[in-house]
């Protein structure tokens, strides 16, 4: 096998990283949103000055972090968040706000916060990896020039 043959193996490899890459960053990316809406719906029920907005607003993020399809795992979570939040809809001047906000931390928040981690886990797993990859380049790119250095000096004298 040429050398060149075994470059174009290891650009090709390199190349189909780079797109399981760009697919898990979109898996990433859904995971951190369906966070963000969960913590916005989380912070909207802080003022329970306006019950209604505050019910209103934490119900709309939640329905935004529905949207996005989270692992079910999460989805669970984030189904029995909306369910309480719709519950607390039906009279948001008694709801008990300390509650509903419980709730979207164990049942939504939570879930997608393990998996958001996972990822970051999964991430800088993956990162060494490539560092050592990139330290093994390194050595077989100093191998050949070492080579391909004396093979010259060997042809001029």
């Amino acid at each position: 096998m040429s050398v060149s043959v075994m470059a174009g193996q290891a650009e090709g490899a390199v190349k189909q990283a780079m797109q399981q890459v760009a697919a898990m960053k979109a898996r990433y990316d859904r995971d951190l949103d369906v966070l963000r809406h969960l913590r916005a719906a989380d912070e909207a029920l802080t003022d329970p000055t306006q019950p209604n907005n505050a019910v209103q607003k934490a119900l709309e993020e939640i329905g935004a972090a529905k949207t996005l399809n989270p692992e079910f795992l999460v989805m669970q979570g984030v189904i029995n968040a909306e369910r309480a939040v719709e519950a607390a809809r039906l009279s948001p001047a008694t709801a008990d706000f300390g509650r509903l906000r419980g709730t979207i931390r164990t049942e939504a928040i939570g879930p997608v916060t393990r998996v958001v981690a996972r990822n970051g886990a999964i991430l800088q797993e993956e990162t060494l990896a490539w560092l050592r990859v990139q330290e093994m380049i390194a050595s077989h790119l100093r191998t050949i020039a070492e080579i391909s250095a004396e093979s010259l000096r060997a042809a001029q004298q």
